[in-house]
């Protein structure tokens, strides 16, 4: 079970390619023609009569979420960060990694 230096890079390099996350919002003319201009001018809509098949979660995405979910993401980091400096180094004398 030793470290095995060759076998970690090429895992390295067999690891698939970035993917964002987050997926840019987008306008969705039928959500605007079914949902928000029957809301504006008063009326009611049917959740049951929506076709859930018409748009995708980019068309309910608010705009400023991906600076927001930036933002928490980076606070994750830093808190990640400042347990990893308080917790104590292993004993030398140990000779372990964990």
């Amino acid at each position: 079970m030793d470290f095995d230096k060759q076998r970690f890079f090429q895992g390295l390099l067999d690891a698939p390619p970035e993917r964002p996350l987050l997926e840019l919002p987008e306008h969705s003319e039928y959500l605007q023609t079914h949902v928000f201009d029957k809301l504006r001018a008063g009326e009611t809509f049917d959740l049951k009569a929506l076709d859930w098949d018409a748009f995708d979660l980019r068309h309910v995405t608010p705009e400023n979420y991906p600076r927001q979910y930036e933002r928490v993401h980076t606070g994750w980091l830093r808190g990640i960060n400042s347990f990893l400096r308080k917790t104590p180094a292993a004993s030398l004398n140990e000779k372990i990694f964990f």
